[in-house]
């Protein structure tokens, strides 16, 4: 499949956001959720949203523009929070808070995020997007690894930042995957704490010193189970 192009994506404009619009977006995730990328077909979608084809086109050229109008807005809240305040007092909370809202919305999407990466292998486009956002979380988690391997003055600082931060979020993206995905069966708030565990351990590793008290539980903040709090 040819690669998205501009004029494939949604439409913007004033029906962006009408009933119809919202229709056609919640058919598009019933049919996505349900069939996956593979074999969703546009009847599969009109269908479900009690419209035409004619009006599916109206507002989308294809299914993946379909698709790529669900997965963006989960794409904003993961670039979202990638970009929050990361805290150099409390290391402990923001990696709570960071750790916590991707699981938060890997969660919630989780029939899109699937849905994404089965495109992914046929789409260049939504290959493209998914590296943009996850190049966005290792580049800035790679700023904090540096910045605390600098600030211990060890003449080894270990293997570099940017390979580091990769293995942790790669981590946190197959565990998720695994949880939300393939039906893993973790308690939210031990899914959480292990990660901070492991997460916490490196920062440690790498600063000399205690800078995250790992093996405390995570705030009871909910994070898991209520959504996401990305923007709020």
């Amino acid at each position: 499949m040819r690669p998205m192009s501009g004029e494939d994506r949604p439409v913007d404009g004033p029906r962006r956001g009408t009933r119809t619009h919202e229709a056609l977006r919640h058919g598009a995730h019933e049919a996505f959720a349900e069939l996956g990328w593979q074999g969703t077909r546009i009847q599969d979608i009109v269908t479900r949203a009690g419209v035409s084809h004619g009006t599916f086109y109206n507002y989308y050229p294809n299914r993946a523009a379909a698709l790529d109008d669900l997965v963006r807005s989960s794409q904003e809240e993961f670039v979202a929070l990638a970009g929050a305040h990361w805290g150099d007092e409390d290391v402990r909370g923001a990696l709570e808070h960071i750790i916590g809202g991707f699981l938060d919305i890997y969660r919630r999407d989780a029939p899109i995020v699937r849905t994404w990466l089965q495109a992914a292998r046929d789409d260049r486009s939504f290959n493209d997007l998914y590296r943009s956002s996850r190049d966005l979380f290792v580049a800035r988690v790679a700023e904090q690894l540096e910045s605390t391997a600098a600030a211990s003055g060890r003449a080894d600082p270990g293997p570099p930042p940017r390979t580091v931060a990769s293995a942790l979020v790669a981590m946190v993206e197959h565990f998720a995957y695994n949880w939300t995905v393939l039906g893993e069966d973790h308690d939210p708030d031990d899914a959480l704490h292990a990660l901070l565990l492991v997460w916490g351990s490196t920062l440690n590793t790498l600063a000399g010193f205690d800078l995250v008290d790992p093996l405390v539980p995570p705030d009871p903040r909910g994070t898991a189970s209520a959504g996401p709090q990305v923007g709020q």
